[in-house]
């Protein structure tokens, strides 16, 4: 195998020196044969005659060496490749077009391609991804699907969970930061000390939190989000240390994270459980029905997720006849859990596959449209292809050069729409991030270049094969007058098929694309059953440590209205 290949290298790379050797050794034996015949009494003309023509044809020996030789099959393609620009390069408006048409194709199909794969294909960023999970507690009877969960029915299913390695707890608040240059909302997750340490993320600056910082009476410490730390302080890579005040008490930065996807909220800081207000306060851990956390877990290693289901329901089972208050059976209380991975993509999953369908069908149509304009070009280099076939081109040769010339195409077109896709990607995240935190690991990789790679071959093919297979099987027929209303007919039904193709796949398009605006234009007219001229909505997230209870609440509530009314 290695001496096949060893000679087929030398017979592309060393051609012109091969052939001069075979010139000569063919030389040789008919100038040995010539001298045996002019032994025998012929003349010189008569003896080289007769060598010529016992020796048998030197073009068809010649060829015959160089399939013995092997890389005749490189060699032939190297010619098809080199015959095909020369082709394209002499019919521009027809490349154009087909370029054009093809990158838009291949472009729109890579572009989604990037975020499909981005989004619902990429491994989590975490540490042993597939076991990662999120409980859901449910009261199905009242159609609620999760109502979260209290601190003590966290601390019951890390006591009880038989199936987990670590059960860790998250909830987002709002609080207002001090020490920069203004007072600044932040969106703020309160979670537990070992929530990065079970996810497997280590910081990108400093450290994360560590179990000393969740116990009572702590120095309170908070760790940045990386598009936080990137937009406000401009990726500073020394905010590590600086203290802000938060709640009344001062909060030290001890670390910034690397872009991980943030689930259930994107959150601005975080900060361990014992530095909230609410969280730590007594009232709160005391009372089971104080139900306000999100729960993420790991499962042990071999666990299914069928058998941490079942172990939750038996928790809940125990739980609902430990506190039947807390429980009421017309709910229908339960507990379950889902793959974290699939709860980040659930929202995007419909919207981005529904996409990639469009794109293949945009796809199809271009495809239509460059065969059909192959197809045409096809009726104008018949006689073209009737000589090649009259000098001994086969069948197989001449389809062989058309789909050269479509993969030529469609690999230029690819390419052209790898750029189209690069230069829309941003688009494309920021609207992926309406549907999930997964948003920024959409890029274009090297799963995307192999993705674009295969979809141009695979166009080139399709749309080439088409016009190969239609041409006629006697090519030198074309040669004949009267030979092109046969091969019309051929050649009419295909491009007829074709157009019929086209029209339909865009119809298709077109009433998706109807009906979806008709339902844009259905939900701007709704009436929302109030008059929102000039209508103004207003959060407020007043100071946690000075308005703990409802009544302090709604008093400062009430003051801030009285004095916006007189402003």
């Amino acid at each position: 195998m290695f001496r096949k290949l060893w000679h087929s290298a030398q017979a592309v790379f060393r051609k012109n020196d091969m052939e001069r050797e075979m010139d000569v050794e063919l030389r040789f034996h008919i100038d040995m044969e010539a001298k045996k015949n002019m032994q025998r009494g012929m003349s010189e003309k008569e003896a080289r005659l007769a060598a010529l023509r016992s020796f048998g044809g030197v073009e068809l020996t010649k060829e015959q060496c160089r399939d013995e030789r092997g890389g005749r099959f490189i060699e032939t393609t190297l010619q098809d490749l080199r015959y095909g620009a020369r082709v394209l390069r002499r019919n521009p408006g027809f490349t154009l077009v087909a370029l054009l048409t093809l990158t838009l194709g291949i472009g729109a199909n890579t572009a989604i391609f990037s975020v499909i794969y981005g989004v619902l294909m990429r491994p989590l960023p975490y540490a042993d991804g597939n076991r990662l999970v999120i409980l859901h507690q449910q009261a199905p009877l009242v159609r609620v699907d999760d109502m979260g969960f209290s601190v003590k029915e966290i601390n019951d299913y890390r006591e009880q969970a038989q199936t987990f390695d670590e059960i860790v707890e998250h909830h987002s608040m709002s609080f207002i930061l001090l020490g920069g240059e203004e007072a600044q909302r932040v969106s703020t997750a309160v979670v537990s000390a070992n929530f990065f340490d079970m996810l497997g993320i280590k910081a990108l600056y400093g450290r994360t939190f560590l179990p000393s910082d969740d116990e009572k009476g702590a120095d309170a410490v908070l760790v940045l989000s990386y598009n936080y730390w990137k937009q406000q302080y401009k990726s500073d890579p020394n905010i590590v240390g600086r203290v802000f005040r938060m709640n009344d008490k001062p909060h030290t930065v001890v670390g910034v994270l690397p872009p991980i996807p943030q689930y259930p909220s994107e959150s601005d800081v975080y900060m361990p459980t014992v530095a909230c207000p609410t969280r730590s306060s007594d009232r709160f851990i005391a009372n089971r029905t104080f139900r306000m956390m999100n729960v993420f877990g790991r499962l042990k290693p071999g666990v299914t997720v069928e058998q941490a289901r079942a172990d939750l329901s038996a928790i809940a089972a125990n739980l609902q006849r430990a506190y039947p208050d807390a429980y009421p059976e017309n709910r229908g209380y339960a507990a379950t859990l889902a793959p974290l991975q699939e709860e980040l993509t659930r929202q995007a999953k419909p919207t981005f596959l529904i996409l990639l369908g469009t794109a293949g069908l945009v796809l199809l149509i271009a495809c239509a449209n460059v065969a059909n304009l192959t197809l045409a070009r096809l009726m104008q280099r018949e006689r073209e292809m009737a000589i090649r076939a009259a000098m001994g081109a086969g069948r197989g040769r001449l389809i062989r050069q058309l789909l050269t010339e479509s993969t030529m195409l469609a690999l230029a077109g690819g390419a052209l729409g790898l750029l189209v896709a690069a230069w829309g990607l941003q688009l494309l995240v920021t609207f992926a991030a309406r549907f999930t935190p997964r948003a920024h690991e959409i890029s274009i990789d090297g799963f995307v270049l192999l993705f674009t790679v295969l979809v141009s071959l695979g166009t080139g093919l399709i749309f080439g094969l088409m016009p190969a297979l239609g041409s006629d099987k006697n090519l030198a027929g074309a040669l004949k007058e009267n030979s092109r209303t046969t091969a019309g007919g051929v050649r009419h039904r295909a491009r007829s098929l074709l157009v019929v193709a086209q029209v339909a796949l865009s119809f298709m398009l077109l009433m998706g694309a109807g009906l979806m605006m008709r339902s844009l234009l259905k939900l701007q007219s709704v009436n929302p059953g109030f008059n929102p001229e000039n209508v103004l909505t207003l959060r407020v997230s007043p100071n946690w440590s000075r308005h703990a209870t409802n009544e302090q609440y709604r008093d400062f509530t009430l003051r801030l209205l009285d004095r916006v009314k007189s402003q």
